[in-house]
């Protein structure tokens, strides 16, 4: 009979064979239980060490992710990693790895940016080598391959959208994590800043605008890393600095635009910049941008706020200092020294919604923030919000994100198995 492992290759041996890529399948103790390379070359900058290939990609062959995950490299590859879970058991029995593959092919500029970065000049025609036999599949059909694989794998169909959602979460500066509460584009996490007119009008709108909510919609008008042209022919992290700086620069001067003040926009501005040039890792530029472009669009969206009449802002902050206590249209309204009638009118007119909406609005968002990036039992979350029913919780969350909160949990995926 068939064990769960055997069928798990034969899976693999399926994808491999209908995508004409390379697959492994791994375990959780790092053992690789089958590989089929197709016509991958041995890869120019890990010496075909295992080791080094795992670093590479940042990946943990214990860790179990509830998503799909489209994964860049260390050296522009990408990966596709999907946990496989039994069905019966529910145990984690491994990872899935599909790749490496490209989206773009790399301009000879950006492989000769990467051979400088690793000294590795000796290994010039085998690296270039290297990257021409890549198969090339635009992030689109990427992710379709993706879901055919999930779906293949541990038998549940997901959305497109969902795995794109998923994959463009990255680890960001962890104090700017908490404090944003968001997952900003891959774009910005781990491509080059170098974009087209659309994405540029669109992200300078944000910042103008003050929507750090929509901030995550960038994934969808982004380009890709690899069709961005370099900035910088020695480095590859001279060249990734160099489109931030240029980004901060545009940022900067929109945040003007959106209200911010001249002097506090071009000290953040330096700062950032001073900030920028200390950093000598990778990893570390990459995750640079996500906190310093939150900084700029928190900034305008505070001065925007501050419109609202004293009232209202008396209000909004008695509602954000008391989110986890219980209390009453009412005692806003005394908070104020209006009466309650009076007071639905004014804040509706102000802000556009009524109080209650507005409180309820501030629960969810506080109750994701804690689904997010605690862990924190659900019933308990409820309870601090100060929900007597935790059913009627998560129909208020759902009606509210989409998605129930175990289920906005597990896409975030910063929890062990429960």
């Amino acid at each position: 009979m068939a064990t769960s492992a055997d069928t798990i290759k034969n899976k693999c041996q399926l994808i491999s064979a209908v995508f004409d890529l390379t697959i492994y399948f791994i375990a959780p103790d790092g053992a690789i239980l089958y590989e089929n390379i197709n016509q991958t070359l041995p890869h120019p900058f890990l010496d075909n060490n295992k080791d080094h290939f795992f670093n590479h990609l940042n990946f943990t062959p214990g860790q179990l992710n509830r998503f799909p995950v489209i994964q860049k490299s260390q050296y522009i590859e990408k990966y596709i990693l999907i946990s496989c879970i039994d069905s019966s058991s529910n145990a984690f029995e491994g990872t899935v790895m599909i790749g490496p593959v490209l989206s773009y092919p790399p301009s000879e500029d950006k492989i000769s940016s990467l051979i400088n970065d690793k000294r590795a000049f000796f290994q010039r025609e085998s690296i270039l080598k290297y990257y021409e036999n890549l198969p090339v599949i635009h992030t689109k059909k990427l992710i379709d391959v993706c879901t055919i694989a999930y779906y293949l794998i541990n038998h549940e169909l997901l959305s497109p959208e969902a795995i794109t959602i998923q994959s463009s979460k990255k680890p960001m500066v962890e104090q700017a994590a908490k404090e944003t509460n968001l997952a900003l584009s891959k774009m910005l996490q781990n491509d080059t800043l170098h974009y087209d007119r659309m994405f540029e009008k669109q992200l300078l709108d944000m910042v103008r605008e003050g929507r750090v909510e929509d901030l995550k919609q960038l994934t969808a008008i982004k380009r890709e890393e690899e069709a961005t042209t370099i900035l910088s022919k020695s480095s590859y992290i001279r060249s990734l600095k160099n489109h931030i700086i240029t980004m901060l620069a545009l940022v900067s001067r929109a945040a003007i635009e959106g209200g911010l003040q001249d002097e506090l926009a071009c000290s953040l501005h330096e700062n950032f910049i001073v900030q920028l040039e200390q950093l000598n890792r990778l990893d570390e530029v990459r995750n640079f941008t996500p906190a310093a472009l939150y900084t700029f669009v928190k900034k305008v969206k505070q001065i925007k706020e501050e419109r609202y009449s004293a009232t209202i802002s008396a209000c909004k902050n008695f509602i954000d200092k008391h989110i986890y206590q219980k209390f009453s249209h009412d005692d806003l309204a005394n908070h104020v020294d209006l009466s309650p009638k009076y007071l639905s009118v004014l804040f509706k007119q102000e802000v556009g919604i009524s109080v209650s909406e507005y409180i309820q609005q501030c629960k969810m968002n506080e109750a994701k923030r804690l689904l997010a990036f605690s862990k924190t039992p659900i019933s308990e979350i409820a309870s601090l919000l100060q929900f007597n029913d935790q059913s009627y919780f998560t129909r208020v969350f759902k009606d509210y994100a989409g998605i129930t909160p175990k289920k906005y949990r597990e896409t975030y995926h910063l929890l062990d198995q429960q």
